[in-house]
């Protein structure tokens, strides 16, 4: 009897692996095919391939950022409606459940930074929180030219907005921060036309808050520079992408 008791618990345990086996691959089936409904900008049938490969295989955490990031594809900044809001909810969520077992997930970081910054159209609070999550990303990822432009043009924002509570000390702190990250971000690719257009907005931002005609002509002149600068980089840029194009036809 205890020989057929422990015949029977190894088939019961050789039934749940190929049952987990089976799910898995079921998972990578859905997973598949939401990649290819994704690129095809199918967002909705994305979102239930997706859904089904993370039902399947709750480790799955590549259908989850996928997932997520199909609701966020979905969401039009500044929209109105349920749907609209229900993405916007559902692609933060769907991050956040990543974040919740892989604290330091990248991709699912830099997704909930650019989905706060498009509802800081709506709030400009949410682009505070935008901020903190491109500091992260930055943090996680400090090769990487994007995160750093990001926080030195959430910066910019922060400071234009005419509603902005802080004290003008504490609005230079932001000025002087996202000058610093964009010199980083520059650092990283130096023919970073838009981070050189955002050097141009800071510096007139400063020199909105000059202590002196002499400080503000100074910083006035260095935003000049910027944005001469970042004219010429944007136009050779152009330039090379049309090459590039022409050379490969």
């Amino acid at each position: 009897m205890k020989r057929h008791a422990r015949l029977m618990l190894a088939f019961l345990a050789i039934l749940a692996l190929a049952a987990t086996s089976c799910a898995k691959l079921q998972a990578r089936d859905n997973l598949n095919k939401g990649v290819r409904a994704f690129r095809d900008a199918h967002y909705e049938n994305a979102v239930k391939y997706f859904q089904n490969a993370v039902q399947l295989d709750p480790d799955l955490t590549t259908a989850e950022i996928y997932l997520a990031t199909a609701y966020a594809q979905q969401y039009v900044p500044g929209g109105r409606g349920e749907d609209n809001e229900k993405n916007a909810q559902m692609a933060i969520q769907t991050f956040e459940n990543v974040l919740k077992r892989d604290p330091n997930n990248v991709n699912a970081i830099a997704g909930l930074a650019s989905m706060y910054q498009n509802l800081g159209q709506e709030d400009t609070k949410n682009l505070r929180k935008a901020h903190d999550y491109y500091m992260k990303y930055a943090q996680l990822d400090s090769n990487n030219p994007v995160p750093y432009y990001a926080i030195g043009s959430l910066d910019w924002l922060i400071v234009f907005d005419k509603n902005n509570p802080d004290p003008k000390e504490d609005q230079l702190k932001v000025i002087d921060e996202g000058l610093a990250n964009l010199d980083k971000a520059l650092a990283l690719n130096p023919d970073y036309d838009d981070a050189m257009t955002y050097k141009n907005l800071l510096y007139r931002q400063k020199a909105d808050r000059a202590d002196s005609e002499d400080e503000k002509k100074k910083l006035t002149d260095l935003a000049d520079e910027w944005f001469n600068k970042g004219l010429e980089t944007r136009k050779k840029n152009a330039e090379k992408k049309k090459s590039l194009a022409v050379g490969n036809n």
